[in-house]
């Protein structure tokens, strides 16, 4: 028996742009199947680790290449928090085993899937919508101290710029990508200009398209 035609939706996002709240907005819309911690917990199940072991190691470098990369860079400062170790499930080995689920996944479910790399696990596969949401850097740093409490500005914009270079050394160091390159998505979404609502529409109006070519 051959596998189900599906739908998925893949979301790459930049820190506070609203990226994982639309996927979950855009989940319930068109009542797929919402995938971002839920892959981390089934990575940890399989490499018999704790979630909360793993969870400092998705989408950057390990702690080893972190410092590698500090010591032929003079000038830049260590940074505030370092992830914890994980000593068995190393870059690769975790980001194979989340690379299996997501196909699982996108095997069986409609699915928008946040993260983790999945534009580029998935680029060979039909019926996908590949959306990279970003914002400016003022609009990420303002919605960061929202969410997260912070009340200084400098920790805020310290914590955007921190994740913007883990997630592109990720993707890097995992797809041989770059992160931000538009050539990999069918749409992108400045969420700071366009607001969630609408680019969740437009993102919702190309995963129905997509239907469409199934039937």
């Amino acid at each position: 028996m051959g596998k189900r035609a599906t739908v998925v939706v893949t979301i790459a996002r930049q820190l506070g742009s609203g990226g994982s709240f639309i996927a979950q907005q855009l989940a319930r819309r068109l009542n797929y199947k919402y995938m971002d911690r839920e892959i981390l917990l089934e990575a940890a199940r399989q490499l018999g680790h704790s979630e909360e072991l793993l969870l400092g190691q998705e989408e950057r470098r390990s702690p080893l290449w972190e410092k590698i990369l500090r010591a032929f860079s003079p000038g830049v400062p260590e940074a505030a928090y370092v992830p914890p170790p994980v000593p068995l499930a190393l870059d690769k080995e975790l980001f194979q085993a989340e690379a299996k689920i997501i196909r699982n996944v996108s095997d069986l479910y409609n699915a928008v899937i946040v993260g983790r790399g999945a534009v580029h696990i998935l680029k060979e596969r039909p019926n996908l919508v590949h959306v990279f949401i970003h914002a400016g850097k003022e609009f990420r740093v303002r919605r960061v101290m929202e969410i997260y409490g912070i009340r200084d500005p400098g920790e805020a914009h310290s914590m955007v710029e921190r994740s913007d270079g883990q997630r592109a050394d990720f993707i890097r160091a995992m797809a041989g990508a770059a992160w931000t390159d538009a050539r990999n998505y069918h749409l992108c979404v400045d969420t700071g200009i366009v607001g969630f609502p609408l680019a969740e529409a437009w993102v919702a109006q190309l995963a129905k398209e997509a239907e469409q070519c199934l039937a």
